[in-house]
């Protein structure tokens, strides 16, 4: 049993930097037990590729214009996880529709842009979720930082992953790229 957790845990830090460092992400929390909260679990949960419980909040007209574009943005995370950014990017446009100042909407949206090498709209988002005081900064400046490594700007990543670390000194990735 513990070899088996071992090879998760280690599948679960290995994957991001295998494939050049892993965007941070940020889910939106949803309240109570419904469709909306399930989609955020999914969210959540780095291995989840189900957004069956996000689309029956989406689907239902019951699901408050609140949940509704929270459950865009973790829906949209679930979609960059399986690869399909067409569909992130819809779900983080409908979000922004709902609420232009969702912070969290423009930092996943632009982990699309920096998935699909569109390095100056991911740059472009991350800026504008700092600007709408995203929940969590250092993940966007983390990201700043990936963008920056992309294009061979090594003094401006390392600065940018100091200023996550500067706002969240335990955040393991920048501790990552710092030490590089």
């Amino acid at each position: 049993m513990i070899r088996y957790l071992h090879f998760f845990v280690t599948l679960a830090v290995a994957l991001p930097l295998f494939f050049g460092g892993a965007a941070a992400q940020l889910s939106i929390t949803t309240i109570g037990a419904t469709d909306a909260s399930a989609c955020y679990k999914n969210a959540q949960d780095q291995f989840a590729e189900r957004t069956d419980p996000c689309d029956a909040a989406l689907d239902d007209r019951n699901t408050s214009r609140t949940d509704r574009k929270k459950t865009f943005v973790n829906r949209g995370i679930i979609y960059n996880r399986r690869g399909d950014y067409n569909e992130a990017l819809a779900d983080f446009n409908a979000a922004i529709a709902i609420d232009t100042d969702l912070a969290e909407a423009y930092l996943n949206r632009g982990n699309t842009w920096f998935y699909a090498g569109r390095h100056d709209d991911a740059m472009a988002d991350y800026e504008k979720a700092l600007a709408l005081d995203v929940a969590k900064p250092w993940a966007a400046w983390y990201n700043i930082g990936l963008v920056h490594d992309a294009r061979d700007e090594a003094q401006k990543a390392q600065a940018a992953y100091r200023k996550s670390l500067e706002l969240n000194p335990d955040f393991y990735l920048a501790q990552q790229k710092v030490s590089d």
